[in-house]
């Protein structure tokens, strides 16, 4: 349990913040939507002991999170990835899932994704490991997995981008069984994009893996999030067209009108009738 709590920093890393367990329990059961009452009773070790994300839900320092919670994010919007493929699914299969996961951030942001020709040309690298674990073009990460359950992935902040998953779950498409890579890829990939972990239970970024759901699709409290870092998709599209627009007006004036001869004023261009 305290193992626990330090690993997910509702006892904080740093001297300032909270140590009580007492206070982190309560912090914890708030957070994962239980009963809060500061013991570590039934309830509450089964929470612990749920299939998760593995990065640190950031709680110790004070208060609730309140709905979504964002970090540091890309300074553009055309992102790049490569996939080191896992052993569960087929390539193809695994090449349609990530797109798909990319794609319901995109749908909702003004990013967009296309691939990269290696690892090391890629913003967001997506490999597989177990254990102690690293893409072919990385360091040894430096958080080692867990084995089957527990921690089924973890990705890194902008512009890290390191996205791993344990290659010890058995990853699935379209079915209950196993643990879904869609669920957990568009999770991940929230986090390379620069969104923290949620309250919102429902939501994409809800630390906790809650199974295959037909038809998944992010929450509000995801599009906000996402649209807090990179704007909404409707923006861009107004963007474009306004740009659009004032370059077809450009193009009008300066080919419908012309100069006169003999002055610097203009007049409209007339065409010969004779």
């Amino acid at each position: 349990m305290q193992k626990f709590l330090n690993q997910y920093h509702y006892i904080s890393t740093s001297r300032s913040g909270n140590h009580n367990v007492d206070l982190a329990i309560r912090r914890f059961q708030r957070f994962a939507g239980l009963k809060v009452t500061g013991k570590l009773d039934l309830a509450t070790i089964d929470q612990m002991k749920k299939p998760r994300c593995g990065l640190p839900d950031d709680v110790a320092g004070g208060g609730r999170v309140r709905r979504y919670k964002t970090g540091p994010k890309w300074s553009k919007k055309s992102l790049t990835y490569f996939v080191e493929y896992g052993e569960d699914l087929s390539q193809y299969q695994q090449d349609i899932i990530f797109q798909k996961a990319l794609q319901f951030w995109s749908d909702v942001s003004g990013l967009s994704f296309s691939r990269a020709s290696s690892s090391s040309a890629a913003d967001i690298k997506i490999s597989f490991g177990a254990a102690t674990h690293g893409g072919s073009s990385e360091r040894t990460c430096a958080y080692p997995f867990d084995g089957q359950g527990g921690v089924l992935a973890h990705a890194f902040f902008p512009s890290d981008g390191r996205a791993h998953f344990d290659e010890d779950e058995e990853f699935t498409d379209n079915t209950p069984k196993g643990t879904n890579l869609l669920w957990v890829a568009t999770h991940e990939f929230g986090h390379s994009l620069g969104i923290d972990h949620s309250d919102v239970q429902g939501a994409i970024m809800y630390p906790y893996y809650t199974g295959y759901v037909e038809g998944m699709k992010l929450h509000s409290d995801d599009i906000a999030a996402i649209q807090s870092l990179y704007g909404n998709v409707l923006e861009f599209v107004g963007l474009f067209v306004f740009v659009f627009f004032s370059l077809l007006l450009f193009l009008f004036f300066t080919t419908t009108f012309m100069p006169c001869d003999s002055c610097s004023i203009i007049r409209p261009y007339m065409l010969s009738t004779g």
